[in-house]
């Protein structure tokens, strides 16, 4: 296992949205406020459909009032178009694809290795942009700190040059790795952890991807209900594993289903489950045929 510090390759999905009707029209379609943010402010929205279930995710930047770029999670440039493209030829919004990976550093020396590379080091909720490149505060693995670093054009030399500096260090992770910490981080990835019916408070994601005081958007009737009446059933935990479980697997309580395995460490001692309220307190016993586990 790697240590709690390093960068890795994020593969992705990486478009301009541009057009006078771009800050409107993102505000009445993702969860979080784009009418309030000013260039150079960054944040996370969730794309949702109008029952409030999430269908993926959304990282913009404000570069101007009519220019957003915006970094896909879980979702497909083609999935994205299919659900959108109709709505953005009808309010004249252009999407243009940038490039497909960006770069992510996390843990304690971030600052420092912003700071060796000789890169600005953005507050939160803040980009900051210099020579074609932006530096953006966010965070992929929970409780730890991390930046995106990514292309604003379709040339990626100087980003490709970042990337050999700090592969020439010895700090890369692998994918594997970083899906090992992302695990152990308790972090849910899009679709891997989701359903079909999740909701952003089942992951404890509100504070971070929603506005509630913006006004309305797709899917922001049933949201602010569970917000205010605390209607989640629903919440994704680690779990200590014993035995070799499977992604997917059933996972019991006193022989009654209480949710099932979504992601799991590839050494297998440890996994995300997405479970009900009954076992959501730390050091319940759960089983599954002949396996147990235990919430973390």
């Amino acid at each position: 296992m790697t240590s709690w510090s390093g960068y890795t390759s994020v593969h992705t999905t990486i478009v301009e949205l541009t057009g006078e009707n771009t800050r409107r029209w993102c505000n009445g379609m993702f969860s979080n406020n784009f009418r309030a943010m000013q260039p150079t402010q960054n944040h996370r929205s969730a794309i949702c459909d109008d029952r409030g279930r999430v269908k993926g995710f959304i990282d913009a930047l404000c570069i101007s009032d009519t220019q957003f770029l915006c970094t896909f999670d879980g979702i497909t440039l083609e999935e994205f178009n299919g659900r959108f493209q109709m709505y953005m030829m009808l309010d004249d919004i252009e999407l243009e694809e940038r490039s497909s990976t960006l770069c992510h550093i996390f843990g304690n020396e971030t600052t420092a290795l912003l700071n060796e590379l000789e890169l600005p080091v953005p507050e939160k909720g803040e980009a900051a942009e210099q020579n074609g490149i932006w530096i953006s505060r966010r965070s992929r693995l929970k409780g730890h700190e991390g930046f995106d670093i990514l292309s604003g054009s379709e040339n990626t030399d100087a980003l490709k040059a970042i990337v050999e500096r700090l592969h020439a260090k010895g700090s890369e992770t692998t994918t594997e790795q970083f899906e090992n910490l992302r695990i152990l981080s308790g972090t849910p990835q899009f679709p891997a952890d989701f359903t079909d019916k999740s909701f952003i408070h089942d992951y404890d994601l509100q504070d971070d991807v929603c506005s509630f005081n913006k006004g309305c958007y797709v899917g922001q009737e049933i949201i602010n209900r569970m917000d205010i009446k605390k209607l989640a059933t629903k919440k994704l935990l680690r779990i200590q594993l014993d035995g070799a479980w499977t992604i997917g697997e059933t996972i019991l309580l006193n022989g009654k289903k209480v949710g099932s395995m979504t992601s799991m460490t590839s050494d297998g001692t440890v996994g995300l489950a997405l479970l009900r309220k009954t076992a959501w307190e730390t050091g319940t016993a759960l089983a599954s045929s002949e396996k147990s586990a235990t919430v973390l």
